[in-house]
């Protein structure tokens, strides 16, 4: 066991251990929907796969360029307009837009649920990560 949870369990309290992979926040420690915070979830998460190297950088001092009223498209070869369409972000619209739905639902309109693994399975964000994308972008998806 580390020290410091013997000095908490000295004060009597448990500490919160994170349930996110990311270890960035936990359902009783939310992540504040801010960019900032949103590319932390990218650098962590995402840009294992999504660089320089393929259509949507999510790389830091890229990625808000490349979502934020982008049409979300078919990254094949060469990339199409995605069969159902949309925009990646749309400020204010989380329901509508393409980013949100790849994380969150379990049969987006087209493709697989985001993130994948290294094996292509996928591997859903933890609802503290899913929320903070959510409100990130219900409040307009500033570039803080």
């Amino acid at each position: 066991m580390r020290w410091w949870l013997f000095v908490l369990a000295a004060c009597g309290k448990n500490p919160v251990m994170p349930d996110a992979p990311t270890g960035l926040c936990s359902d009783t420690r939310p992540l504040a929907p801010t960019f900032t915070n949103v590319q932390l979830l990218f650098s962590a998460i995402c840009t294992t796969c999504h660089t320089d190297q393929v259509e949507l950088d999510l790389a830091a001092g890229k990625s808000y360029g490349s979502l934020v009223g982008k049409p979300a498209v078919n990254y094949a070869t060469p990339p199409t307009m995605d069969a159902c369409g949309g925009t990646l972000v749309t400020p204010g619209h989380p329901e509508t837009s393409y980013l949100y739905i790849k994380i969150s639902s379990d049969t987006p309109c087209a493709g697989t649920r985001m993130p994948l693994t290294d094996i292509g399975t996928t591997s859903p964000l933890m609802p503290c990560e899913q929320a903070a994308i959510h409100d990130w972008i219900a409040a307009g998806a500033p570039n803080d």
